[in-house]
């Protein structure tokens, strides 16, 4: 089965940043957090079809991944070589990123 290279975009990498500095704020085990999101990356590299269409924000083939353990979304888009991670966000926020293209 052929790995596509995962990479966080740059919003996506702060947001990934400042739920660390929450967890960690908030006595939380960061290590639940980092094992969640390693374990996203490595299913999605495998598999980036899996997760769910989210069309409404405007990009073409944009999907979302819900990762339970944390209640976050991972958005993604994926070509044949590659997965894009464009935003990490807390599913309770009753509303999506705001994504540029």
């Amino acid at each position: 089965m052929k790995r596509r290279r995962v990479y966080f975009a740059a919003a996506a990498r702060d947001q990934v940043q400042a739920a660390k500095a929450w967890w960690v704020e908030n006595s939380r085990p960061i290590e639940i957090l980092a094992d969640e999101i390693e374990q996203a990356t490595a299913f999605l590299s495998r598999l980036p079809g899996a997760g769910s269409a989210y069309p409404g924000a405007g990009i073409p083939d944009l999907r979302r991944l819900y990762l339970r353990r944390i209640s976050c979304h991972l958005y993604y888009t994926f070509t044949d070589d590659a997965v894009m991670i464009r935003a990490f966000w807390h599913a309770r926020r009753g509303r999506g990123p705001i994504l540029a293209d």
